[in-house]
């Protein structure tokens, strides 16, 4: 970002020293100090809980919206909502002020949509896929190829359906206008709000010009909405349905998430069955059924009522914060893509190689989230294993993601690997003719080299930014990348030697391990208890 300070660490200059000079030159990051007050009263377990850098992962959870939530249900009788009781009528309300909540979070006029509660964003991109009335030869499925497995799933409904499936490359997902395929008469346009692997920001503006197309539109929104604010009333109607999970949001409650979708586009679909909660009146034996309208449609049985009550107090605590969010963010990726690429081996190698965003330079928060995909290396050049990586991160109590995150198309495309993926012959059929069963995978393996090792192997090491970060969570990721700085190996031999032994441990004896080796951000005291440990664990008998 240009309108910030250049900053590096200094030739043997501490980590500590680096964020100190840092904080100085940024006078804006002591504005984002109500973050830090909400992380002193709301995350205090955070300073006995390592360092937390997955917030594309999972959201955390602010204490009070957990202590909240418990004293309404410890104080209050809930029945099931299909009812005209007290208790089913107190839970229908509830419920009410969880769909209004999240219109007013999505800034979206209750007039034009509704809202569907569902498992989790997974479950709302599949009431579209199973519903969506595609037809073969004249309707288009168009994705991103920067997409989540979730996303990608829905080629399995409109190929069915006999419709054309085509992927947008990654850069043309942040263009300013979108070039519908040749000879499309329309169908369904989905975007990437914010790419969990890479980053990267879909152009919302994308979702105007696929409607001026003849497409309806489709937004991803699950790792955008958790720290950036979207107006679906500013958005002007482009966006017919958008899907989310509250856990990504807030962190709390897991096990719901909705579908935000205009009346008129639910009112296309064609649901291909029907479920207690969602039908008027059925006959049976006889074949007739009538199905309610509106968000009772598509909420299959009875909706997850006791946690939606949690709700909209947590959108409340979250959109409170997102304006500060919007400063404190890009302050912490530019410290830390900064500080990683100022790391160098004593041969003058890179220690990590930025994938997305490739460099400081490129980073810019209307483009980009607050999140780093990045391999590290060795002093040869050669990548260390991601997981190698995320293992030891958990032994130093730094929560890291690492693989290929569930985005085949972003992962591939940042490290090279698309030709290969491409080129593989992948058999969903064994040799017997049966769909996706474990003869299947084996035979693919057998079929293509390579490709059992780059599924356990492949990926990235990712970390992300959210509501409670602090400067201090960077300063500790890039104290622990240090700890790789002229390293050949991917694991020091302490944790290899003690880690076939973990193996054979009953899960008493792990969790007693786990405490011994609880916290300690630098190596030497990680590799002190590790050798300390290895002593107990080679001198006690083993237990399946």
């Amino acid at each position: 970002m240009s309108s910030l300070t250049p900053f590096s660490i200094g030739s043997g200059e501490t980590v500590a020293s680096a964020t100190k000079r840092f904080v100085a030159s940024h006078p804006t990051y002591l504005e984002t100090s109500p973050i830090d007050e909400l992380r002193r009263r709301e995350f205090k377990r955070l300073e006995g809980g390592g360092v937390y850098v997955d917030y594309t992962g999972a959201g955390l959870y602010p204490e009070s919206l957990v202590h909240d939530h418990a004293k309404i249900l410890a104080t209050n009788v809930f029945g099931n909502p299909h009812s005209a009781s007290p208790s089913s009528m107190l839970s229908s309300t509830y419920v009410h002020a969880a769909r209004i909540a999240v219109l007013n979070f999505f800034d979206a006029d209750p007039e034009e949509y509704d809202v569907v509660f569902t498992p989790n964003a997974s479950g709302a991109l599949r009431i579209i896929g199973e519903s969506y009335p595609f037809v073969k030869g004249t309707s288009d499925l168009v994705l991103p190829l920067d997409a989540h497995n979730s996303v990608n799933g829905l080629r399995e409904f409109a190929t069915k359906a006999g419709a054309k499936v085509d992927y947008m490359p990654i850069e043309v997902a942040s263009k300013q206008r979108f070039e519908a395929p040749s000879e499309s008469a329309g169908g369904l346009f989905v975007l990437t709000g914010q790419s969990n692997l890479s980053g990267l920001k879909g152009n919302l503006n994308l979702l105007a010009d696929a409607k001026a197309r003849g497409y309806d539109t489709l937004l991803d929104a699950a790792a955008l909405a958790p720290s950036t604010a979207i107006s679906l009333r500013s958005l002007n109607g482009s966006v017919d349905a958008l899907a989310i999970s509250l856990y990504k949001l807030i962190g709390y409650p897991t096990g719901v998430g909705c579908l935000v979708a205009r009346k008129e586009f639910l009112a296309k679909l064609r649901k291909p069955w029907f479920s207690g909660g969602s039908v008027l009146i059925v006959q049976s034996p006889s074949m007739g059924r009538l199905l309610l309208d509106g968000h009772e449609r598509w909420e299959d049985g009875t909706v997850n009522f006791l946690s939606l009550i949690a709700v909209p107090r947590g959108l409340q605590i979250l959109n409170n914060h997102l304006p500060i969010m919007a400063k404190r963010l890009p302050l912490l990726m530019h410290f830390t893509l900064s500080s990683l690429t100022s790391l160098k081996h004593a041969n003058g190698a890179p220690l990590v190689e930025l994938h997305s965003p490739s460099s400081p330079d490129a980073y810019s928060p209307s483009d980009h989230g607050a999140v780093i995909s990045m391999s590290f290396l060795k002093p040869s050049g050669g990548r260390v294993p991601p997981h190698a990586v995320e293992q030891r991160a958990s032994t130093a109590n730094i929560h890291v993601r690492a693989g290929c995150l569930c985005n085949p198309g972003a992962a591939s495309c940042l490290l090279g690997r698309a030709k290969m993926l491409n080129d593989w012959e992948i058999h969903a059929q064994d040799s017997q003719g049966n769909y996706d069963t474990p003869a299947s995978v084996k035979e693919s393996y057998a079929a293509n080299e390579h490709m059992e090792r780059l599924i356990r192997d492949e990926g990235v090491v990712r970390i992300s930014f959210g509501l409670a970060s602090a400067i201090s969570d960077a300063a500790a990721f890039v104290d622990f990348s240090r700890s790789f700085l002229d390293v050949d190996t991917a694991v020091p031999k302490e944790v290899e030697a003690v880690a076939p032994k973990l193996r054979t441990k009953t899960a008493a004896q792990v969790e007693i391990i786990r405490e011994e080796i609880q916290p300690t951000r630098r190596r030497s005291g990680v590799l002190a208890k590790l050798r300390g440990l290895q002593r107990r664990v080679l001198s006690t008998g083993t237990a399946h």
